[in-house]
């Protein structure tokens, strides 16, 4: 599986993707509009929301399986070791921590699908 993220001051976006021999094919699609709370998060923890929303959103298909999040912030890379993270990125990084996956960064201009939807 294939997990492409987003996310904006206004809201989040995902796209569940698989490969069934024709190329990766979306399968589910999400949306959410940030609480007033989260419009005040860095861009960063955004992001990270984001992956943990999606994650938690599609759990059912991704739990037990090896998959790749796909990004357009970079930072999210270097995030996940980082041993000292405070906070909410700390409690979403150990709530990621049952999941395999690997983070790809993309640029946000080729991640539409996602953008599309976080806005």
């Amino acid at each position: 599986f294939r997990l492409v993220t987003d996310a904006s001051k206004i809201g989040l976006g995902t796209c569940l993707m698989q490969d069934q021999g024709r190329g990766w094919q979306p399968i589910a699609f999400a949306s959410k509009v940030n609480s007033r709370e989260e419009t005040n998060y860095s861009i960063t923890e955004l992001e990270c929301l984001a992956v943990v929303w999606a994650v938690k959103l599609f759990r059912p298909y991704l739990y037990g399986r090896t998959f790749t999040i796909i990004t357009d912030h970079s930072a999210l890379r270097w995030l996940m070791t980082r041993p000292e993270l405070a906070g909410r990125l700390h409690r979403w990084s150990l709530t990621l921590q049952e999941y395999e996956f690997e983070i790809l960064y993309r640029p946000g201009s080729t991640n539409v699908v996602a953008d599309a939807l976080s806005r």
